[in-house]
């Protein structure tokens, strides 16, 4: 993507933590079932976890995407979407807050002068990712 110009940031989505998750807590489940009475319910739930978790991993696996100087480039579900920057009119942030976190992520979508959006699903807040926060405020 050199038409492009200089890379500014490249990297995943957020969509790998929940199968990571799922794994940990079937193997957690399979772990206990040797120490408590039901050995067999423990084992098919944590079947249950871990199969839930390789679906994750495997088959919803996480977006990439990069900002360039003069573009951003989403890779999705095998396709590439390249947007140049002149199609970019603004760039907008939806705030989600989690249940007890005094911390609210951030997350930014690409309006196009089309007023077609693009959501970027990469957090960012005042504690994580804020190399990512600093090329997104000074895109436009």
């Amino acid at each position: 993507m050199s038409e492009f110009g200089e890379l500014l940031y490249a990297g995943d989505t957020d969509h790998n933590k929940n199968g990571y998750a799922f794994v940990l807590l079937g193997a957690l489940f399979f772990i206990v079932a040797n120490f408590i009475y039901a050995k067999m319910t423990a084992m098919i739930f944590g079947g249950i976890f871990i199969m839930g978790g390789l679906y994750l991993l495997l088959f919803k696996r996480s977006e990439k995407f990069a900002i360039y100087e003069h573009g951003v480039v989403v890779t999705s579900k095998g396709q590439e979407v390249a947007i140049p920057k002149n199609q970019i009119n603004r760039i907008e942030y939806r705030e989600i807050r989690g249940r007890r976190t005094l911390v609210a992520n951030y997350y930014p979508v690409l309006i196009l002068n089309d007023e077609k959006r693009i959501f970027i699903n990469k957090a960012f807040n005042s504690v994580i990712n804020q190399e990512f926060k600093q090329v997104v405020e000074s895109y436009l």
